[in-house]
């Protein structure tokens, strides 16, 4: 009977903090940004273990600082070993960037020629030079290579999607929110 009333009380929380933090979007964007939060960590911790170890071959070969709130800044890489890769991985690429850094305002990439174009804005709170924007993608890149990121994208492909309300969602994103908003509530217990 404990453990149910502290699960219960661990969801009202975690509840009562999506509700009330300031932020745009639904409730299903906030926890989702709460968990998109959690998942950078983890992605930051996995990127702190192959720091300097990495040997994959980038190249950035144009680099557009920012200007204030006005541009961003633009950088374009090479990627020679992705060279023809399918789509699926170039959307993975881009999917881990958005998540890594965030403002990230647009990625395109051209899958024939191994480019990959950035536009992200830095903030006062997380600013990245163009190196370690560089290295960032370097050990994206070289995880999504060795299979230890997975390739399923979302971001693409969700961006339709998001336009949907909680009403509005079918039985399988139902139950996917009820697992989230579990997961969020164990990470609020501990």
């Amino acid at each position: 009977m404990d453990k149910e009333m502290q699960k219960e009380g661990g969801m009202q929380k975690l509840l009562e903090m999506i509700i009330s933090s300031p932020g745009q979007g639904s409730v299903l964007e906030k926890l989702d940004k709460k968990i998109r939060k959690l998942e950078r960590v983890t992605l930051y911790g996995m990127l702190e273990q192959i720091r300097g170890r990495v040997d994959f071959p980038i190249d950035l070969y144009k680099y557009i600082p920012q200007v204030g709130r006005i541009r961003p800044a633009i950088l374009r890489f090479r990627l020679p070993k992705w060279h023809h890769y399918d789509e699926v991985f170039w959307r993975a690429l881009g999917d881990y960037v958005i998540l890594a850094l965030r403002s990230v305002k647009d990625i395109e990439f051209v899958k024939g020629t191994a480019k990959l174009k950035i536009e992200y804005f830095a903030t006062r709170k997380r600013p990245k030079s163009a190196a370690e924007i560089t290295e960032i993608v370097r050990g994206l890149a070289c995880l999504i290579d060795t299979e230890v990121l997975s390739t399923d994208f979302t971001h693409f492909r969700r961006m339709a999607e998001r336009r949907g309300s909680l009403g509005e969602m079918k039985k399988e994103e139902a139950a996917l929110f009820g697992v989230a908003i579990e997961m969020a509530a164990s990470f609020v217990r501990t």
